[in-house]
C-alpha cells in the first residue's frame, strides 16, 4: 500500500471512529435534572369514553374521559403530566390494513370497551427481514425511578395455535421499559422487556418471560444481562388476566422487577420478583425509565406468517390500565 493510500485509510478510519463515538452521548438525557419522588397515581382508565384518532399511515392519539373513575381518568391527565413526554399508539410503519389499534367491545362482554391490537401482516422492513408492531408508547419521560403498572390482558383464542409450531417462540413482546432508549444516541442503552416464550417442539406450552439487555452502540448487538421464564404458569387464552408490574431503577443489588398475574376468577400469582440491575451495568448517572410501552404487540415476520398460513387472528386485548409512579408493592 502506498503512503498516500495509507494516509487516506487512516483518515477514513479516524472519521469512522468519530462517527461511531458521536453516535452515543456521554451521559443519560436527564442526568442532573432535579426531581422529587413522591408516590402519585398519574392515570387510570377502562378505555370507556376513549377515542383514537388514527390516520392511515400515522400514529394514533387518545382523547376522552372514563367517567367510571372520579380522578385521573382523562387522557389529558397522562399526556400533560409534567413527568411524561408524549403518549401515542406507535406503529413505526405500515397502514391500517396491515396493523391497527382500536377501541372495541370486549368480544366476550358486549358493552365493555377495550383496547385491541391486531397485526395482519409484517409491515416494517428491517434489513432483509420484516416485523410487526403496535404499542402504547409513553416516551421522553423524566424523574420516574419507580413505576407500578396494572393492566388486564386477554389473548385472542387463536394465539394458542403457536403451541403447534415446532419452532422456538421467543419474540412476542408485551411490555418494554427503557432506561436509555436505543434510538436516543445515549451511551448506555438498557431495557427490561416481557415476552411470550416457548421451547422448541410442537405442543409445548407458552409462558411469560422477562429479560434485561443492553445494546452496544458501536456494534449494534444486544447482550442479555439477566432473564427468567415463569414455567409454573402456562398462559391462558380467551380469558382475562390482570397483571401487576413493578420496576425500581437500581444496580444489581438495588434494582427490582416484579410481575404478578391474577387469572379471571382466580387468585393472584407472583411470577417474578427479581433483585438485579434495571440500568446499564456501566451507568454512572441513572435517570429513571425515560421510555416505556405499557401495552405492546411486537413480533417477527415468521410468527405473523405462521398465524396467517392457518387463517388465525393475531390479536391482543387490553383493559383496566392504571399507572402509579414512585409506588412500591
Amino acid at each position: 500500500m502506498s503512503s498516500s493510500y495509507k494516509i487516506l485509510f487512516r483518515a477514513l478510519s479516524f472519521l469512522l471512529l468519530v462517527i461511531l463515538l458521536s453516535a452515543c452521548k456521554k451521559k443519560s438525557i436527564n442526568c442532573g435534572v432535579e426531581c422529587t419522588y413522591n408516590e402519585e397515581l398519574i392515570f387510570q382508565t377502562g378505555f370507556e369514553g376513549a377515542t383514537l384518532s388514527n390516520g392511515e399511515y400515522e400514529n394514533a392519539n387518545f382523547t376522552g374521559v372514563d367517567m367510571a373513575f372520579n380522578e385521573k381518568s382523562d387522557w389529558s391527565d397522562l399526556i400533560d403530566h409534567p413527568n411524561i413526554g408524549f403518549v401515542e399508539v406507535g406503529y413505526e410503519d405500515g397502514s391500517d390494513n396491515q396493523r391497527s389499534a382500536s377501541i372495541v367491545d370486549d368480544p366476550d362482554s358486549v358493552g365493555n370497551k377495550v383496547l385491541k391490537f391486531n397485526i395482519k401482516e409484517a409491515h416494517i422492513k428491517e434489513g432483509s427481514n420484516k416485523k410487526g408492531r403496535v404499542q402504547l408508547s409513553v416516551h421522553d419521560n423524566k424523574c420516574i425511578k419507580e413505576l407500578y403498572e396494572e393492566i388486564s390482558l386477554k389473548f385472542h383464542p387463536d394465539l394458542a395455535y403457536i403451541k403447534e409450531s415446532s419452532d422456538k417462540f421467543y419474540w412476542f413482546t408485551l411490555f418494554e421499559f427503557w432506561n436509555n432508549g436505543a434510538w436516543t444516541k445515549e451511551k448506555n442503552t438498557f431495557r427490561v422487556s416481557v415476552n411470550l416464550y416457548k421451547e422448541e417442539g410442537s405442543g409445548n406450552e407458552i409462558y411469560f418471560r422477562v429479560k434485561s439487555d443492553y445494546k452496544n452502540c458501536k456494534t449494534c448487538e444486544w447482550k442479555e444481562v439477566w432473564g427468567e421464564t415463569a414455567t409454573a404458569f402456562p398462559v391462558i387464552y380467551g380469558e382475562w388476566m390482570h397483571l401487576e408490574l413493578y420496576l425500581k431503577e437500581g444496580d444489581e443489588n438495588n434494582g427490582r422487577f416484579m410481575l404478578s398475574v391474577t387469572p379471571e376468577g382466580g387468585s393472584k400469582i407472583t411470577l417474578f420478583d427479581i433483585i438485579n440491575t434495571t440500568q446499564h451495568p456501566k451507568e454512572k448517572c441513572p435517570d429513571g425509565f425515560t421510555h416505556f410501552e405499557v401495552a405492546k404487540m411486537y413480533t417477527s415476520e415468521d410468527n405473523i406468517n405462521y398465524m396467517n398460513s392457518a387463517d388465525k387472528e393475531l390479536s391482543v386485548f387490553w383493559d383496566n390500565l392504571r399507572l402509579t409512579i414512585n409506588k412500591q408493592p
